[in-house]
């Protein structure tokens, strides 16, 4: 594969370009924070409904994204904006993001996907928002997450590219593998553990890309 064969390269957000760990403090760390002041509760026994909560959903369900349905089932008075900058100091870029990026930058058209709201993503990628040429709330922009291959297929479309001119990439093996393979597009998975992706880092698409 060559840098000149694509024409659009998409990335998912959380665990690819911003370390996964911020979101997963919001959902499993300050959500049960906030719910056992809300309720009287030990952090232990907050922790412990929370989690039963989102099992119960499953993360193919669009509401498992949305932080206003959880912030309502759980009576949490919550302005989701004011939650985020709470605790900003615990988002981190991926240093190999930021240098693909300016690489990759001029080069083809670049675009970031996920499943989160638009505010959360406008949160996360407010530092490297400057490299893409679009950016894709799933649940916001198209009233639905990355569970089918349609969603992909209107982001082709958006982008004004066939499926087999995009490349996508990111950590979760269905949404960011199974589900664009199924709509045409190429597909990489990154794990940074080095145990089930194709790639640790994203530096790496200089080598497969050729650049």
């Amino acid at each position: 594969m060559r840098i000149e064969e694509v024409e659009v390269i998409s990335f998912d957000v959380d665990g690819t370009l911003v370390d996964g760990r911020f979101m997963d403090e919001f959902w499993n760390k300050h959500i049960p924070f906030y719910y056992s002041k809300k309720h009287g509760l030990s952090i232990n026994e907050s922790i412990e409904i929370i989690k039963r909560s989102y099992d119960e959903v499953g993360d193919r369900d669009m509401r498992w994204y949305i932080p206003d349905y959880w912030f309502k089932r759980f009576n949490l008075d919550i302005n989701l904006p004011d939650a985020l900058k709470e605790f900003k100091d615990g988002l981190r870029i991926y240093p190999d993001a930021i240098e693909v990026l300016e690489e990759l930058k001029g080069r083809t058209k670049l675009i970031a996907v996920t499943n989160a709201v638009r505010e959360i993503m406008e949160f996360e990628l407010r530092q490297i928002k400057k490299f893409f040429w679009k950016t894709f709330s799933c649940p916001s922009d198209f009233g639905d997450i990355r569970r089918e291959p349609g969603i992909y297929l209107k982001i082709c479309n958006e982008a004004g590219a066939k499926p087999e001119k995009v490349l996508h990439i990111g950590d979760h093996p269905y949404f960011d593998f199974e589900v664009p393979r199924k709509a045409g597009i190429r597909a990489l998975l990154i794990d940074r553990d080095g145990k089930n992706g194709h790639i640790r880092k994203l530096t790496e698409l200089k080598e497969i890309l050729r650049i």
